[in-house]
């Protein structure tokens, strides 16, 4: 009886989405050309509500890594070394099946993995990758990497401990200003209590970048999933940036499309208007599209979930306070948090049509080094850079933090004088804004249909 009846009980919820998908592809409609870098065109990319389950799957359909772990050409079975892996083993259960070069590169500092790493080889792949990205000795992501390596073990460790100490505090404050609003309702109390919760969920992606730790798991505080955001955000975002394979920008498409394609005239433009409107539905939607794939059985429930769950049910059992009382200034709470996060997350540093999109024209197509390919496809703040707290919680450093996302943010700071110097001697040029310049950037971007004919910036000159 389970088996007959299961399936007709989300049956009315399978007819909604079938006739919600219709609406959305007449309202917004998506037309995605092929990659200009080369991008095998994803599957499973068209897939209503995208998530990081779609992502993966569609990932290991694309690269021929035939079940194992690939690395460059390599083929490896890493099953036995899973639970031993020093970063958790979070991120060899999620990438199994899949091309791991760009994360194997960039996430490991010191030679240890690249030694270990033969004990596990089962043979060379008979496919091409499916990346046009290259990590060449001599080039300039390992240029400067090695220099990087070479000066991190003397610098001072204390803003690691500092990053930790911030997000402490967040968090600390942002239950206290949560439990007071709530008591006594004060929805000014309430506003800066969203302010600190979009503050605390920022500071937090520091921690879920690293190997596991408890400090990564404040960003579930947001209704949003760490765990999931290791995928859209760590494994995606960060390893394909601005592309066909961004998860960060298939999840906002069809309403904002940020390639440069064709769109039509409402999304281009009206975009403006309702983009407000989908930074406050960020943390809501992230949490109704995990909760639908749990109860369908395509996901598993972590005890995570239950997080943002706690303070709400915290202030009932100490206090007594009316259930509506509680669910309405949480809410208030979790939609001034999720429109922070939004205006300044969804473009970080990236949205801007000086930055490199994919469909524009790239330096190399075939043999692209990964870093420079990064420093193209971001724009750091002025106003950011410099202030410790303000890297931590707004997404700064961003150039650095992608070329070294395993770098705690408090450590960035020094790297500069071996990037630019890395930099100016390969003929890349770093470029800086300002944030008012990025948010404006970012709308001139949703309407941007035009690709840049000229490769990105060459020897310090501007497109």
């Amino acid at each position: 009886m389970t088996k007959s009846n299961g399936p007709s009980l989300y049956l009315p919820i399978i007819k909604l989405q079938m006739v919600l998908n219709k609406i959305i592809k007449f309202l917004f409609p998506l037309k995605i050309d092929q990659s200009s870098l080369g991008f095998k065109y994803p599957t499973h990319r068209n897939t209503p509500s995208q998530s990081a389950a779609t992502w993966l799957a569609g990932k290991r359909e694309d690269d021929n890594a035939e079940g194992l772990w690939r690395v460059h050409d390599n083929l490896y079975d890493l099953n036995e070394f899973v639970k031993d892996h020093p970063g958790g083993s979070t991120w060899l259960e999620l990438t199994k099946g899949t091309d791991v070069t760009e994360l194997f590169e960039t996430h490991h500092l010191s030679d240890i993995a690249e030694k270990l790493l033969p004990e596990y080889f089962v043979r060379k792949s008979t496919t091409p990758r499916n990346s046009p990205f290259t990590f060449k000795d001599g080039d300039f992501y390992k240029t400067l990497k090695n220099r990087v390596v070479e000066i991190y073990p003397s610098l001072s460790k204390w803003p690691i401990r500092r990053s930790k100490l911030i997000a402490d505090c967040l968090l600390a404050l942002y239950l206290t200003l949560t439990f007071v609003a709530t008591v006594t309702f004060n929805f000014k109390l309430g506003l800066v209590a969203g302010l600190v919760l979009y503050l605390t969920t920022v500071a937090s992606h520091n921690f879920f970048h690293q190997r596991d730790n408890f400090r990564m798991y404040y960003f579930d505080f947001s209704l949003m999933s760490s765990r999931k955001w290791r995928v859209s955000h760590s494994m995606s975002h960060h390893m394909y940036t601005n592309t066909i394979r961004d998860l960060e920008i298939i999840q906002l498409e069809p309403y904002l499309q940020l390639l440069p394609n064709k769109k039509v005239w409402f999304v281009r433009y009206m975009s403006w208007a309702y983009s407000p409107i989908f930074y406050g539905a960020l943390f809501f939607g992230a949490w109704s599209r995990d909760t639908l794939e749990v109860i369908q059985g395509k996901d598993g429930f972590s005890m995570a979930r239950i997080l943002p769950l706690l303070p709400p049910f915290a202030i009932y059992m100490l206090t007594g306070t009316s259930p509506v009382r509680i669910i309405v200034m949480c809410l208030w709470i979790l939609l001034v948090g999720s429109f922070s996060f939004g205006v300044v997350g969804i473009n970080a540093a990236h949205h801007h049509p000086d930055i490199f999109h994919d469909g524009d024209t790239p330096r190399a197509k075939d043999d692209m080094d990964w870093g420079v390919f990064q420093v193209d496809a971001v724009m750091d703040r002025n106003e950011i850079t410099g202030s410790h707290f303000l890297v931590l919680t707004h997404f700064g450093d961003h150039a650095l933090h992608h070329l070294f996302p395993t770098l705690d943010h408090g450590m960035l700071q020094f790297l500069y004088p071996v990037f630019k110097e890395t930099c100016e001697q390969f003929g890349v040029k770093f470029r800086m804004t300002s944030q008012l310049d990025l948010i404006c950037g970012q709308f001139r971007q949703l309407a941007r249909v035009k690709r840049n004919a000229i490769p990105p910036s060459l020897g310090g000159k501007d497109r």
